[in-house]
């Protein structure tokens, strides 16, 4: 009786985050939504520079400690259709005195951030995504739980008839999501087991955060448009990594970027 109590139970939370409400009158399907996502609206060949400082705040074993950098950067698609790649060369590296033996590494860790972009489309067809809510400025809050540990709770509920109906891995997605059941499915692996993202009605992501089963790591972004494209204004980001003599770095990055140029020579 208690078994199917639980399963009674599921069945009714999975139907009531399906059924539509006056709040959710989305204008965007979220299949639509992730099509913009993965899809490139500028796919030319081009390159933009620009300069950039940042704030650090670096949380070593052995305490916090404060860094600035400074420095160029250069985003750039050599051919039409290729993924971009980020440069970043870094002129100022400002540290304190306990960190100097480091500077190399630390040096290292400021590119990485600039450089290595978490891409949606290593992530996002991992998980069943879902709009967990639509904001009045034409954003979307997508929640998504890998799908694995969805297929492992529809099982364990006896679902299985669902598994390739993707509003069903959707509903139970969006229920594991949920604040109260969060705890629930953390899992080790190499990829985050949960993510939130707000995205606009083009498929531009503003804030991303991946859930691991040792914390989250996340960025916020403020964009700044130059010739019909999109280009990053101000960056937050949260991270970890090891670093080569220190260990494990959990680093918080306040970066501004100025003084962007589309397609001019190289400084």
């Amino acid at each position: 009786m208690l078994k199917l109590r639980r399963h009674v139970s599921l069945l009714v939370l999975c139907a009531a985050v399906l059924l539509p409400s006056p709040a959710e009158a989305q204008r965007l399907t979220v299949d639509a939504l992730l099509l913009r996502i993965y899809t490139e609206p500028n796919p030319q060949l081009y390159t933009m520079t620009a300069d950039f400082r940042a704030d650090f705040t670096l949380s070593l074993a052995t305490g916090k400690f404060n860094v600035r950098a400074a420095g160029t950067m250069v985003e750039s698609r050599a051919a039409m259709g290729e993924p971009k790649k980020r440069k970043a060369d870094v002129t100022r590296l400002d540290l304190p005195l306990m960190l100097l033996p480091f500077s190399s590494s630390i040096r290292k860790v400021v590119t990485d951030l600039i450089e290595v972009e978490q891409k949606p489309g290593e992530v996002l067809p991992v998980h069943d995504v879902f709009i967990a809510e639509e904001r009045l400025d034409g954003r979307y809050l997508l929640g998504g739980v890998r799908r694995d540990i969805v297929t492992q709770t529809m099982k364990r509920y006896n679902q299985t008839s669902g598994l390739d109906d993707n509003d069903a891995r959707r509903a139970i997605a969006r229920w594991l999501w949920s604040p109260t059941q969060r705890a629930s499915i953390v899992r080790p692996g190499p990829g985050p087991y949960m993510l939130t993202a707000l995205v606009d009605e083009n498929g531009l992501i503003h804030q991303l955060i991946l859930a691991y089963d040792w914390g989250q790591v996340g960025n916020r972004i403020t964009f700044a448009t130059i010739g019909g494209r999109s280009f990053w204004r101000e960056v937050i980001s949260d991270t970890t990594s090891e670093v080569a003599g220190i260990g494990r770095v959990d680093g918080h990055m306040v970066m501004q970027v100025t003084n962007h140029c589309l397609n001019c020579p190289p400084r």
